[in-house]
């Protein structure tokens, strides 16, 4: 998908939102080239991401600040269920950031949750990857150490204590699933190498595809695309966010702060 210029007033299209975290934000160009064959109109993607991004509170990344995703603009720009014509899809993935950050499971699940409760009175269709349970179990401390020192060097949890905060998001966030409406993913142990946070990049086409068969889009299974190494430059360089802090000062940003061109908006919070 390229970009073409300037934004014009269109009839509301099908929203698609995208929420997580750094995983989101690096493999964002890939999931447009799988999303673009599979949905046959324009479509206008509301996303929040960003590396190390919270659902719930201020997350800081060196001298760059974003608000949680539960709290963020998006959902007072979501269209009002009348203007709706599609079924809105919805994503929530890269939710253990929180844990790191040292937020509880109760916290986290309500912000989850609240972000639910405003897909349903969209009537979305809501799909949710869990944490990587499996993964993390078998990480030794010396691997959890040097993850934990490069990604949340501020942070002082133990694997142990993870590990059984990770289990119980999990348990909770599965019994979220109802039917077609909310659906979830467990993700594969091959889809992490040593880095047990981030998709391996050999693995991303092939876990993507999992992930986004869950909204039931035509041809997307049979879809070729490759990932590219220059992807996680997209968001950097194109996704200018509604609201952020850099240094300290708030800086805004009008959107949709992209349009594609076949039309597709995209709105990043």
């Amino acid at each position: 998908m390229t970009e073409s210029v300037p934004f014009e007033n269109q009839q509301p299209a099908r929203p698609v939102i995208l929420l997580g975290a750094s995983n989101l934000t690096r493999d964002f160009p890939l999931i447009l080239r799988l999303l673009h064959p599979a949905l046959d109109h324009p479509c206008h993607i509301y996303t929040a991401l960003g590396h190390g991004r919270s659902y719930g509170t201020w997350s800081r990344l060196l001298h760059r600040a974003l608000p949680g995703i539960s709290r963020c603009d998006l959902w007072d720009a979501l269209p009002q269920p009348e203007r709706i014509t599609e079924q809105p899809l919805a994503l929530l993935t890269d939710i253990g950031n929180d844990l790191i950050y040292g937020q509880s499971v109760d916290a986290i699940f309500s912000w989850v949750k609240l972000c639910l409760d405003q897909l349903q009175e969209l009537d979305a269709r809501v799909t949710i990857t869990l944490l990587p349970e499996t993964t993390l179990a078998k990480l030794s401390n010396l691997r959890f150490e040097m993850t934990r020192r490069l990604f949340f060097p501020n942070n002082s949890a133990s694997l142990s204590d993870l590990v059984r905060k990770v289990n119980e998001l999990n348990q909770r966030l599965s019994e979220l699933e109802k039917g077609q409406q909310i659906q979830i993913v467990e993700p594969a142990p091959e889809w992490y190498g040593f880095d047990p946070i981030h998709y391996r990049y050999s693995q991303r086409t092939r876990l993507w595809k999992s992930i986004l068969t869950t909204w039931d889009l035509p041809d997307l299974e049979q879809q070729r695309v490759k990932n590219r190494w220059l992807d996680g430059c997209y968001a950097f360089t194109f996704l200018s966010p509604a609201v952020k802090r850099r240094w300290g000062k708030q800086i805004v940003s009008s959107q949709p702060a992209r349009k594609l061109a076949d039309g597709t908006l995209i709105s990043v919070y």
